[in-house]
C-alpha cells in the first residue's frame, strides 16, 4: 500500500505504528500458536479443540443422494445432494427467512417448522424419494453444542437473538428426529456438524488431500485432520477415544488465540474494542481477523480520530461531537461491506469514499480524510491477511504437511476471503514471508470452498452412514 500523499504525516505515522506487523514477528506468532493447538488438545481449559467424531475425510468417489440443513442466524436452508463421484454434485435447495417470532419462541415450535419446511422440500423437490426409507440428513448447525456424538449435540446456549430455552441442555438432533418422526417421513437425522467441518468436508470431496478447511468471514473458525494420538484430553474409555481410522477431524475454535498467553500484537483500539464486546478478554484473535470486528476497528480509530480533529474539520479547532458524527459514534454502525468498498475505490478523487460518508453519515471530507480513511481500512485489513496466515502456517507446521509428497491443500470460505479487495493477495503474500516464494508456490494451494454448510453436511451425513455401517 501507498503512503497518502495529501494526509498529515503525524496521522500517517501514528497508524503505521499501531498496526504495524513485521516480518520479524511471525517465527514467534507461529510457534506460540502451535504451543495452544498443542495445549487445546491436552486440557479442557485451553483452545477448545473440539472433537467432532468424524473420523475420515472423503475420498471424492462417495456417491449417492443425502439431504442436508443448516440453520444459521438469518435462514434456514434445506438441500438436496446429488454426490457422483470424482469430485462432482450436484445441488438443489431452499431458503426460507426465520422470522422474529420464531427466534424469539420456544425452541419446539422453531424445530416443528423446521421439519414442515423439510417436508415441503420433499413434495416440491424431491418427490421422486419421498417414500424412500432410511434417507440420511446431515445438520450444519451454528449454535454452541456439547457434541457427545457425530449425531449427539447438546444445546448449552442460543445466539444470534434466539431465544428458546425450553430445548437448552436437551440433544437437538433428537429433538429434530421426533419432529420429523412426528410427521412419518423416513429421514434419519445422523450428523452434526458446525460450517467449519462442512468447509473442510466439501473441500476434500473435490479436492482430495486437503486436510484443512478454514472460515475467513464475519467470524473466523477452523478445522483440521489430527492423529487421534495426538487428542490427548480424550480420556480411555471416552465415546470419542478409540477411532477407526486413528484420526479424528478437530473443530479448533481458534478464534480464542491469544487468549490467555497475550500473545497478539494489541495496540489501544483493540483493546478498547475487546473491552467494550460483550465477551471482554475472549475470542482475541478473532478480533484481530475477522470482518465483523475489523470493520468495527475500523470505526473506532476514525472515530477517534475525528474527536481528535484529525478528520471531518470544517472549522479550524472544532472537532465534531458525536451527535454531528451521528452512526459513526454508535457501537457496529460501519460494516464489512462498506470497508471493502472503500479500499477498493481506486478513482483519483476517491469518489466513492467521498459519496459514501455524505450519504450514509452527512459527513464532508477533504483529500486528506479520504486518503486517510482508505489508508486505515488498509492497514486493518492487511494486519488481518496476516493474522491468518500465521494460523495456516502453524497448522501446516504441527501437521508436518510440507514434508508429504503431495501438495498441501487448504479450503478457505467466508466473505473477506472471497469478496475483500486484495485479502487473499495480503495473505498470499504473507505465506511468501513465513516459508519463502517458491514452496508457497509449489505446494501451498488455497482453494475457494464450495457451499461448505450445504455440501459439507452431506457428505458428513455420508460418512456417518459408512462408520455406522448404513447403506448410502
Amino acid at each position: 500500500m501507498s503512503v497518502p500523499s495529501h494526509a498529515k504525516p503525524e496521522v500517517i505515522a501514528h497508524l503505521t505504528q499501531a498496526f504495524a506487523f513485521p516480518i520479524s514477528a511471525y517465527d514467534g506468532l507461529v510457534d506460540q500458536f502451535i504451543k495452544e493447538l498443542h495445549e487445546g488438545l491436552t486440557h479442557e481449559n485451553r483452545m477448545p479443540m473440539i472433537p467432532t467424531f468424524v473420523y475420515e475425510l472423503p475420498t471424492g468417489e462417495e456417491a449417492g443422494v443425502i439431504l442436508s440443513l443448516d440453520l444459521g442466524g438469518t435462514n434456514l436452508r434445506v438441500c438436496r445432494t446429488t454426490l457422483s463421484g470424482k469430485g462432482n454434485f450436484e445441488i438443489i435447495h431452499k431458503k426460507w427467512t426465520i422470522s422474529d417470532t420464531l427466534k424469539k419462541g420456544p425452541g419446539k415450535e422453531l424445530f416443528a417448522w423446521i421439519a414442515d419446511r423439510i417436508e415441503e422440500f420433499l413434495d416440491v423437490q424431491c418427490h421422486a424419494i419421498h417414500s424412500e426409507s432410511n434417507y440420511p440428513l446431515g445438520m450444519t448447525f451454528s449454535f454452541p453444542c456439547e457434541q457427545l456424538d457425530i449425531n449427539v449435540g447438546k444445546l448449552f446456549a442460543w445466539t444470534k437473538g434466539f431465544r428458546g430455552n425450553d430445548i437448552l441442555g436437551q440433544d437437538v438432533v433428537k429433538v429434530l428426529q421426533d419432529c420429523i418422526d412426528a410427521k412419518k417421513l423416513n429421514i434419519t437425522v445422523n450428523a452434526l456438524i458446525n460450517d467449519t467441518v462442512g468447509t473442510l468436508l466439501a473441500t476434500t470431496y473435490k479436492h482430495p488431500g486437503c486436510e484443512i478447511g478454514i472460515i475467513f468471514g464475519t467470524g473466523t473458525n477452523c478445522a483440521y485432520l489430527e492423529s487421534q494420538s495426538e487428542i490427548v484430553k480424550i480420556k480411555s474409555g471416552a465415546a470419542n477415544y478409540t477411532s477407526p481410522t486413528n484420526h479424528q477431524v478437530i473443530n479448533t475454535e481458534w478464534g480464542a488465540f491469544g487468549n490467555a498467553s497475550g500473545a497478539l500484537p494489541a495496540n489501544e483500539y483493540d483493546n478498547r474494542l475487546d473491552t467494550r464486546s460483550s465477551q471482554p478478554g475472549k475470542q482475541r484473535y478473532e478480533k484481530m481477523v475477522s470482518g465483523l470486528y475489523i470493520s468495527e476497528l475500523t470505526r473506532l480509530v476514525i472515530h477517534d480520530l475525528a474527536a481528535k480533529g484529525e478528520l471531518f474539520v470544517e472549522e479550524p479547532g472544532k472537532p465534531k461531537t458525536d451527535e454531528q458524527l451521528g452512526d459513526l459514534a454508535i457501537k457496529e454502525r460501519f460494516d464489512g461491506a462498506m470497508m471493502g468498498s472503500i479500499e477498493g475505490d481506486e478513482s483519483t478523487n476517491l469518489d466513492t469514499i467521498e459519496h459514501h460518508f455524505l450519504t450514509n453519515y452527512n459527513l464532508k471530507t477533504s483529500t486528506s480524510d479520504r486518503e486517510t480513511i482508505k489508508y486505515i481500512c488498509q492497514l486493518i485489513s492487511a494486519r488481518s491477511a496476516r493474522l491468518s496466515a500465521v494460523g495456516i502456517a502453524a497448522l501446516i507446521k504441527k501437521r508436518k504437511l510440507l514434508n508429504e509428497p503431495r501438495k498441501v491443500i487448504v479450503g478457505i470460505d467466508g466473505s473477506l476471503f472471497n469478496k475483500y479487495p486484495h485479502f487473499v493477495q495480503h495473505l498470499q503474500g504473507a505465506l511468501n514471508e513465513i516459508f519463502n516464494p517458491a514452496t508457497v508456490q509449489s505446494r501451498i494451494s488455497l482453494i475457494h470452498a464450495e457451499d461448505g454448510s450445504g455440501v459439507g453436511g452431506a457428505i458428513a451425513a455420508y460418512l456417518a452412514c459408512k462408520q455406522q455401517g448404513q447403506p448410502v
